[in-house]
């Protein structure tokens, strides 16, 4: 298609001598054969998301699905800690995302947004993808004091029953949502890695040469926070460790067993002997690159079967999958199509053993863990037009196509 951009009143095919061809020249004007670039963000959809954290949580939650959508030109997303009170920012706004809101404060300012609505049409979402009701969170977790106060449970309870809709990790959380919040407005969507991230890293033939490297001693990770450990032994040690720690220390001179992040306090002795390996979290940016400089032949997670951990993610199973190690994961909901499950101390260590068999089953474990993962990238659009449809679309409409 041919623009014309007019200068004055004499449309102009070339130049004078010594000025390029296509140079705009002052009371004439030229004829462009390439369509002019739209101005970016123009007429795209816009949205407003306030963050709860910059963490783990929000960047796989909020943070990095705005950040493709933006990229693709799909919609302009704006995050902020702070929230904004004049009614006008949200004249263009059509949805506004609160990730775990909690205290009065944001409970007000939810209102304040929610009688907004009468005057205009913005969606109101809440995303959250860890169990918020203080019954239902472990004593062990570091966290839970941050959700006991009464006025806390309240404001959240309220946020949520005006809600257009809730956005949670995986169908367990979703329907248990559904039950504690009164809110029959709940949408599962799972946790994403953006390829960029992650998929720098996976490579068969490493991790073949470092199988037989380590063969005598193979190196066994996990990578977790905090809030997986009786740090302040609330619960007498009982925590998501318990169950495989006698058999983490009865095997400690068969597999050299490295904790990133946190570890449990009962092996404080053996990490401080250096029987042990322990190894401080690191900035995201570089947790692809921290795990895969591991050198770990497996990882693996470790959960208490109760209704806060059947409502996380499948989080370890994908991120350890991406890099093709394979994951060793508690028999249960949330690792329901992990390759290797166990639900017993004793079961563990024989995933370890039935992974570690020889060069050629440990690679089939690696190729399965890597398939498995591939599912879940974010930038793949049928996973990053779910963010799109939970902002844009009312739940359950007809024009939803990649949320199921």
């Amino acid at each position: 298609m041919t623009s014309v951009v007019h200068y004055g009143i004499k449309q102009v095919l070339g130049a004078p001598i010594g000025i390029p061809l296509g140079t705009p020249l002052a009371g004439h004007s030229y004829v462009v054969n390439t369509p002019l670039p739209p101005t970016p963000g123009s007429g795209l959809k816009r949205a407003m998301n306030y963050l709860a954290d910059h963490g783990g949580c929000g960047y796989y939650r909020c943070i990095a699905p705005n950040l493709l959508l933006n990229l693709n030109q799909k919609a302009v997303i704006t995050e902020s800690t702070a929230m904004v009170l004049d009614p006008n920012f949200y004249q263009t706004v059509e949805a506004v995302k609160f990730q775990r809101q909690a205290t009065p404060h944001q409970n007000k300012f939810v209102k304040f947004l929610h009688q907004l609505k009468s005057k205009q049409k913005i969606k109101l979402i809440y995303e959250v993808d860890d169990v918020v009701f203080a019954e239902d969170i472990p004593l062990y977790n570091k966290n839970r004091e941050a959700f006991t106060d009464p006025t806390i449970q309240t404001s959240i309870k309220e946020m949520l029953s005006i809600m257009d809709e809730i956005v949670v990790t995986s169908e367990y959380f979703r329907d248990y949502m559904i039950e504690k919040s009164g809110n029959k407005n709940v949408t599962s969507i799972p946790n994403y890695l953006m390829k960029w991230w992650f998929d720098r890293y996976y490579n068969l033939g490493d991790l073949g040469k470092r199988f037989e490297k380590n063969k005598k001693k193979p190196i066994i990770a996990i990578f977790a926070s905090g809030t997986h450990v009786d740090v302040a032994n609330r619960n007498n040690q009982q925590d998501d460790f318990s169950l495989v720690v006698p058999f983490i220390i009865k095997t400690k001179t068969e597999y050299d067993w490295h904790f990133y992040g946190s570890f449990p306090q009962a092996l404080k002795p053996y990490i401080d002997r250096k029987e042990m390996k322990y190894f401080p979290w690191v900035d995201l940016t570089k947790f692809p690159e921290t795990m895969a400089n591991s050198n770990a032949q497996l990882t693996f997670a470790c959960l208490q079967d109760n209704n806060f951990n059947r409502c996380k993610s499948n989080i370890k199973l994908i991120e350890s999958g991406a890099l093709g190690i394979p994951c060793v994961c508690p028999d249960m909901v949330t690792y329901k199509d992990a390759f290797l499950k166990y639900t017993t101390g004793t079961e563990f260590i024989d995933c370890i053993k039935t992974a570690l068999k020889n060069q050629t089953v440990y690679l089939d474990f690696c190729k399965k863990s890597r398939q498995h993962a591939e599912q879940f990238w974010l930038d793949d659009d049928k996973n990053l037009m779910k963010f799109y449809e939970s902002y844009f679309t009312d739940f359950k409409s007809p024009q939803r196509k990649f949320i199921s």
